[in-house]
């Protein structure tokens, strides 16, 4: 044991140092209480992810990454901003937006097709996000998606309007899409135009074609009429659809199908 007698004031820092350093003991307490210590939460944490990540395996992981790849192509050639590639479209895909859907992989094209968004906006970017996993649906992958344009072509309505070009400037706030797979890596369920910050872009709480219509100067209608407006479509060819029939669509959807109206195979 080592005694010690504390310096003087006045004696300056010398002797307090050569204390220090001559008492490992001391040493040792003082840096184990200036040292940061690691919460054992944040510990365990990491611990878990490492375990989560190991259980994955490379081929886990490398599925996720082609999936990844495959959500982007998509998102990139949905039908709705840039011609589509029906290809990646599996036989009981969906379509659900703020308002319209669910749409069935026919309705879906057919509709989407009638706007030919491409040609009012020649100039369109789509500023995609990466995307991430959905934490407790695997095969389904979540970005934001932004879109900048002119209208420097002839944008149609889908009513057999059209808005011949006005050079209006399209700027929509984020949107939230997600891109969903069924094993054989085909899109089964694709979610798009939930604008998640309505205080950016010119065109508020609108997203999809409503975004569309509103840089154009089309006519928005209001939940009322929009209804009725919907429900005369149904029974129209060749006519944008905000559902399908009930008969139509994969078993999990039926419940939210219309129960009148023209089926898919008579509407295109």
């Amino acid at each position: 044991k080592r005694r010690c007698i504390a310096p003087a004031a006045d004696m300056g820092p010398g002797p307090l140092i050569a204390l220090i350093v001559t008492t490992p003991a001391l040493t040792s307490a003082l840096f184990r209480s200036t040292a940061p210590t690691v919460p054992r939460s944040a510990t365990a944490a990491a611990l878990r992810c490492r375990t989560v990540l190991s259980a994955a395996g490379p081929a886990e992981l490398e599925k996720t990454a082609e999936l990844k790849r495959l959500a982007r192509e998509f998102v990139l050639n949905d039908g709705f901003h840039q011609p589509a590639k029906p290809e990646m479209l599996s036989d009981d895909f969906v379509w659900f937006g703020p308002i319209v859907g669910p749409l069935n992989k026919q309705d879906f094209l057919g509709t989407v097709g009638l706007f030919a968004v491409w040609d009012g906006f020649p100039d369109m970017k789509m500023s995609l996000s990466d995307f991430t996993q959905d934490p407790t649906e695997p095969n389904r992958f979540w970005a934001i998606l932004r879109l900048s344009g002119t209208h420097s072509g002839t944008q149609q309505s889908g009513t057999g309007m059209s808005f011949p070009p006005s050079g209006a400037a399209l700027d929509v706030g984020p949107q939230c899409v997600s891109v969903t797979f069924d094993e054989e890596g085909l899109v089964t369920r694709y979610t798009g135009g939930y604008i998640v910050d309505r205080r950016q872009g010119t065109t508020g709480e609108f997203g999809g074609f409503f975004a569309i219509t509103k840089t154009v100067g089309g006519f928005l209608p209001g939940m009322r009429l929009a209804k009725v407006l919907n429900w005369v479509g149904a029974k129209l060819k060749r006519f944008p659809k905000a559902r399908s029939h009930e008969a139509d669509l994969p078993t999990r959807w039926k419940g939210q199908g219309r129960s009148h109206g023209v089926r898919t195979d008579e509407a295109w």
